[in-house]
């Protein structure tokens, strides 16, 4: 499967291949960044990268499927949360350059589901 492919790669086959160990979540992660770096100069998605602290969760995740261990409905995927949207302890400038330096003192409810989803 190229990058590409795997860009596209709809939430639920993801899973299923993190399940029967044919993807793993760091493979999936390592292809939607090196697209990620590819066209954002050109399309500007991104306000915010996290790129290490996914890599993080995606090892977490990965090592969670190779041991047969309890996953979580979305454990494993990058998801990618918009800028309006608080995580807390990071930047939420919601596109404005008023709030650019603000810092998100809470996250919110969306953001918490999806992280105790394993997103």
């Amino acid at each position: 499967m190229t990058d590409l492919d795997l860009c596209y790669l709809p939430a639920t086959d993801a899973i299923k291949q993190f399940k029967a160990k044919t993807l793993s979540p760091v493979e999936l992660l390592d292809a939607l960044i090196r697209r990620a770096e590819e066209v954002e100069p050109v399309i500007n998605a991104f306000t915010y990268r996290h790129f290490d602290e996914a890599m993080d969760k995606a090892k977490k995740a990965e090592a969670k499927y190779a041991s047969g261990g309890r996953t979580r409905a979305l454990e494993g995927l990058p998801i990618g949360i918009k800028d309006e949207s608080f995580i807390k302890g990071k930047p939420t400038s919601s596109g404005s350059l008023i709030m650019k330096d603000f810092v998100a003192d809470r996250t919110s409810v969306g953001n918490e589901r999806i992280m105790r989803a394993g997103g």
